[in-house]
């Protein structure tokens, strides 16, 4: 069984995109409710904490994985 990083975080999900993470699933919770699995558990947790302090990441990049992420959990509706 693979390592995975689980979040429902969107922003959090696309901050880890930014931070060379790779994005390895998307589980639909309940309805409308869905789960980013990336892959580095380890790494994500590092960043996540970075995350949380306000770490800065290139906006382009940044919107553009969110939005990728929302392309990805609206093709599955």
């Amino acid at each position: 069984m693979k390592n995975i990083f689980y979040t429902d975080n969107i922003a959090l999900a696309a901050y880890l995109l930014t931070q060379e993470v790779q994005l390895v699933d998307i589980r639909e919770d309940s309805p409308h409710h869905f789960l980013f699995g990336l892959s580095d558990p380890q790494k994500c947790i590092q960043q996540k904490q970075q995350f949380l302090n306000n770490a800065l990441a290139p906006a382009r990049q940044l919107f553009s994985q969110r939005e990728m992420l929302l392309h990805e959990i609206k093709g599955r509706d």
